[in-house]
C-alpha cells in the first residue's frame, strides 16, 4: 500500500489525518530560545496569549531532511508519496526531497503549491486513492488533480502580523490600518493575490462567502473553514455556504501556529474544491 505523509502546514485535523493514515511531520515555531513542534507543544489559545504580548516576534523552520526521513520510515511502507506547503513560501519541498534520495524505498514529492488545507485536501484525497489500492503512479495522479482544483480565500483581521513577519513591509501595513482595509486574499499558484479590498470585515467575510458559493456552482463541493482564534465567524461562514451550495465534505479546522505566526488571530478563510 502506498503511504501519505503531509508537513504540519497542511493543517489536517488530527482526527483526520489519523484515520486516512496520512503521516504529519512537524514544522519549528521558535520564541526566543526556546523552540516548539508545530501544533505539538502549544496550544492555539497559549501561542496567540504569548504572540500578543512577547516583544520578539516569533519565527518559523521547516522540518528538517532527518525529519522527514524518520516520518517516511514510520510510515512502515515503501512507496510514498510526501505533499508539501507551496515552495514559493517554504523550504519544505527541498527538504522532503533531499530526504527522499536518503530513503530505501520510493517516495514522490509533490509541491502542492498552497498551504492549510488547501494542502490538506490535496494530501488526504492521496490517501483516500492509496486505501483504494491505486498505485503510487494513481495516487501521486488524484493528488495533482486535487491540487489543480483547490482554491484557498482568506481574510485578516489586522496587518500587523504579516508586517513582523515580513510578508508586508511597514509603509503598506501602515496605509491599509489607515484606510481601514480588510482585504481578501487568495493563494494562487503558490503566491498571495489579493482579490479584494473591503472596508469591513463583514464585507470581507462576505466577498469569501459569495466567491465560494460562486465557484462551487452545481457540483458536490468540498469544504473546509480555516480560523486563527476566530471559530464562531468561521461557522457561521460554513452555516451560510451550505445553506447555498452541494457541500459532500465540510470541516472547521484552527490553522497551526506555523501559519497564526505569520497572519495573527483574526484570519478566516475557506479551502475548497468541487467534484
Amino acid at each position: 500500500m502506498v503511504a501519505v505523509v503531509a508537513d504540519s502546514a497542511a493543517n489536517l485535523p488530527g482526527e483526520l489525518a489519523r484515520e486516512l493514515g496520512i503521516e504529519i511531520v512537524p514544522m519549528y515555531l521558535k520564541f526566543g530560545e526556546r523552540v516548539y513542534r508545530d501544533g505539538t507543544d502549544l496550544t492555539p489559545r497559549d501561542f496567540y496569549e504569548r504572540l500578543g504580548r512577547d516583544r520578539e516576534p516569533a519565527s518559523t523552520s521547516v522540518p528538517s531532511p532527518g525529519d522527514f526521513l524518520e516520518a517516511y520510515r514510520r510510515t512502515g511502507q515503501r512507496e510514498i508519496l510526501c505533499v508539501t506547503v507551496a515552495s514559493s513560501m517554504s523550504s519544505s519541498f527541498q527538504q522532503a526531497s533531499f530526504a527522499a534520495e536518503r530513503f530505501e524505498g520510493k517516495v514522490e514529492v509533490l509541491d502542492s503549491r498552497s498551504a492549510s488545507m488547501a494542502e490538506g485536501f490535496v494530501a488526504a484525497e492521496a490517501a483516500r486513492a492509496a486505501a483504494s489500492g491505486a498505485s503510487l503512479e494513481r495516487v501521486v495522479g488524484r493528488a495533482r488533480e486535487v491540487a489543480a482544483r483547490t482554491r484557498l480565500l482568506a481574510t485578516v483581521a489586522t496587518f500587523e502580523f504579516l508586517r513582523r513577519s515580513g510578508r508586508v513591509t511597514k509603509l503598506q501595513a501602515y496605509a491599509a490600518t489607515m484606510l481601514d482595509i480588510k482585504p481578501v486574499f487568495e493563494f494562487r499558484d503558490g503566491e498571495a493575490v489579493p482579490v479584494a479590498r473591503t472596508r469591513t470585515r463583514r464585507r470581507a467575510l462576505a466577498q469569501i462567502e459569495g466567491d465560494t458559493i460562486r465557484d462551487a456552482g452545481a457540483g458536490p463541493l468540498h469544504l473546509a473553514v480555516i480560523h486563527a482564534a476566530a471559530e464562531e465567524e468561521a461557522c457561521e461562514l460554513l452555516d451560510r455556504i451550505a445553506a447555498s451550495a452541494q457541500v459532500v465534505e465540510h470541516l472547521v479546522t484552527e490553522v497551526t501556529p506555523v501559519i497564526g505566526t505569520h497572519t495573527g488571530p483574526g484570519l478566516v478563510g475557506t479551502a475548497f474544491y468541487r467534484d
